[in-house]
């Protein structure tokens, strides 16, 4: 046993995910700069598109993130995907369903406070924007929640769970989840706060189920609900959506400009969420 090897004469878990951070800023490094001569090969105007930017965001993420993983587990690592939620594991159905449908309550307990502690105002929008624009942002959004779960859940924090513990490791995850998002349009103290505790939650629902689906199913719908289909800013950020709604009362309690993310409203249900999930899946195995 040594600094490097365990027991079983096996790379420890800490160098296992150092050599994934290694690899995932060297394949974002190059990507960056793959992305931005992209936009620039084709003028300024590019830049300005939104879905274009969003575009460019998921390439340059998806690349570190798929071949850090696949490079840490071929070289240093060894085990097949599964063993860390990915793929078509088993209860993955079922996982995937019970994260949409916890979506959906987290959304329905989001519009019912809004309406109790603020104005609401909701209109129909979706024939204001193309089809293919309404399109292109729904996939976009599916593979943009894939994208994160790949780089905050999954092969990242099950390797250092094991190397640090699991709770150390969700929290220091989920406080990179929330910097992350601490330069969108409009964020503060208390969006950042709230983005941290839904990356507990995410962490919990893929630590206690051991399966990346409860937690991407969970992140899509959220995405998809409050941002394509009822228009509140998604983190800040305006995309093209089936209604827009907008609600008026206290910025502290619905979120302002960022949206109800950024709300103490949030907090209670984000929390709120963390807990029934710790407390219902406390006793699975984590495969």
């Amino acid at each position: 046993m040594s600094i490097f090897l365990n027991q079983g004469l096996t790379l420890r878990s800490g160098w296992k995910f150092a050599a994934y951070v290694f690899f995932f800023i060297l394949f974002l490094w190059i990507t960056a700069g793959l992305t931005l001569l992209a936009g620039d090969s084709t003028g300024s105007t590019i830049l300005q598109d939104q879905l274009v930017n969003i575009a460019l965001s998921n390439i340059m993420f998806s690349v570190p993130a798929i071949a850090a993983m696949l490079l840490t587990i071929r070289f240093m690592d060894h085990r097949p995907l599964h063993e860390f939620g990915i793929g078509l594991v088993p209860r993955w159905q079922q996982d995937f369903a019970v994260g949409l449908g916890f979506a959906a309550g987290m959304l329905a307990l989001m519009i019912g406070g809004c309406y109790a502690i603020g104005f609401v105002s909701m209109r129909w929008t979706g024939d204001q924007a193309p089809p293919g624009a309404l399109v292109a942002t729904f996939g976009l959004l599916l593979w943009a929640a894939a994208n994160e779960e790949l780089i905050f859940r999954g092969f990242p924090l099950r390797t250092l769970s094991e190397a640090i513990g699991p709770w150390p490791a969700m929290l220091a995850l989920s406080l990179l989840f929330g910097a992350l998002h601490w330069q969108n349009p409009n964020a503060s103290v208390l969006s950042t706060i709230n983005t941290v505790v839904a990356g507990i939650l995410l962490s919990l629902a893929y630590t206690r189920t051991g399966s990346l689906w409860m937690p991407y199913g969970i992140h899509v719908v959220w995405n998809l609900g409050l941002g394509f289909v009822f228009g509140f800013p998604l983190s800040g950020i305006d995309i093209a959506s089936l209604w827009t709604t907008g609600i008026a009362g206290s910025d502290l309690l619905l979120g302002g400009g960022y949206g109800p993310e950024g709300g103490l409203l949030m907090t209670f249900v984000f929390a709120g969420a963390a807990v029934i999930v710790e407390k219902r899946y406390r006793s699975r195995t984590s495969r």
